[in-house]
C-alpha cells in the first residue's frame, strides 16, 4: 500500500510529529514501508484563488505554480493518506488549511482513496475542536469520495505524547491496522 503522510504542524518535533511517527512505525512493523512523508511547514503552498479553472471541462488541473504541483501526483498514486495536524483555534493549522483548499483542485477518479486524521490538542475533553476537525474532515472525504477510514485524537494538555506511552501505543495499533487494510 503506499502511503502519503502530511504533518501540518508548524513544528517538525512536537506533538503531533510524536504521534504520527508513532502511527508510521505501527505501519512499518505490519510490513508497509512504502510511504512518503511532507512536512508542510517546508512546503511553498499558496491559498487558492477561487478561480474555478480546475473544474472546467478539459482542465488540466491547478493554474497555481507552487509545490502542490509536486504533491499532485504524490497524492494521485497513494492509496493512503494520513493527515496530521494540531488544532489551532478549533480547527487544522493554516498549513494543513493550504493543503486541504487546494486539493479541490483534484480529479479524484484516479481511484478510491483512504484517509486518516490524526490530530493533538491542549484542552480536555469535551472540547469542540476536536469535534470541530473531524466532522471538517469527513465532510470532505465525502466531497472527493474517499474513505475516512480513521480518526485518533490526543489530548497535549497535561501530557506530552512523547511521554504518553498509552497514546503511542493506541497510534502504534492504529498504523498496524492501517497497513493491513
Amino acid at each position: 500500500m503506499k502511503t502519503l503522510s502530511f504533518l501540518g504542524s508548524p513544528r517538525r518535533n512536537g506533538n503531533t510529529a510524536a504521534l504520527l511517527g508513532s502511527v508510521l512505525k505501527g505501519m512499518e512493523s505490519a510490513g508497509s514501508t512504502d510511504g512518503d512523508f511532507i512536512f508542510l511547514q517546508d512546503k511553498n503552498i499558496k491559498p487558492c484563488n477561487g478561480c474555478n479553472a480546475c473544474k472546467k471541462k478539459d482542465a488540466s488541473g491547478c493554474v497555481i505554480k507552487d509545490d502542490m504541483q509536486d504533491i499532485y501526483p504524490l497524492i494521485a498514486k497513494s492509496d493512503l493518506i494520513i493527515l496530521a495536524t494540531p488544532i489551532y483555534w478549533w480547527s487544522i493549522t493554516a498549513q494543513m488549511k493550504l493543503l486541504v483548499d487546494r486539493i479541490y483542485g483534484m480529479d479524484f477518479t484516479c481511484g478510491k482513496k483512504k484517509v486518516a486524521l490524526i490530530m493533538t490538542y491542549e484542552g480536555e475533553l469535551p472540547n469542540s475542536g476536536p469535534e470541530t476537525t473531524e466532522t471538517l474532515f469527513r465532510e470532505i472525504c465525502d466531497y472527493i469520495k474517499a474513505d475516512a477510514v480513521a480518526v485518533l485524537g490526543v489530548c497535549t494538555g497535561k501530557v506530552q505524547v512523547k511521554d504518553n506511552q498509552k497514546a503511542l501505543d493506541e497510534a502504534f495499533e492504529l498504523g498496524r491496522k492501517l497497513a493491513v487494510g
